[in-house]
């Protein structure tokens, strides 16, 4: 697992997540399964709190709540990393 401890690393290892040849094919899993199998590649998820479209991951010492429901297509980067900056950062502040 990559270290991860800024933004700027997350839009790192989310371009390699999406480069990198070893995972399997991301078109055939669903919006929700991509986001899964992203986080739990680079961060601690926590199972407990696992509800239908909700991801809560531990970032920086912090949970954060993402509501897979409500972000952009995956593979779209520029909407999707703004979608999640903009959880992170609203979720932080709070």
């Amino acid at each position: 697992m990559k270290a991860v401890h800024v933004i700027d690393d997350i839009q790192r290892v989310y371009a390699e997540f999406l480069e990198n040849k070893h995972y399997p094919k991301l078109e055939s899993l669903s919006n929700w399964g991509k986001n899964r199998f992203f986080f739990s590649s680079y961060f601690r998820l926590i199972e407990d709190w696992h509800y239908t479209e909700q991801i809560v991951i531990e970032f920086n010492q912090h949970f954060y709540s993402l509501d897979t429901g409500s972000a952009p297509d995956f593979m779209d980067r520029e909407k999707y990393m703004a979608w999640l900056q903009h959880e992170l950062l609203h979720q932080y502040a709070c």
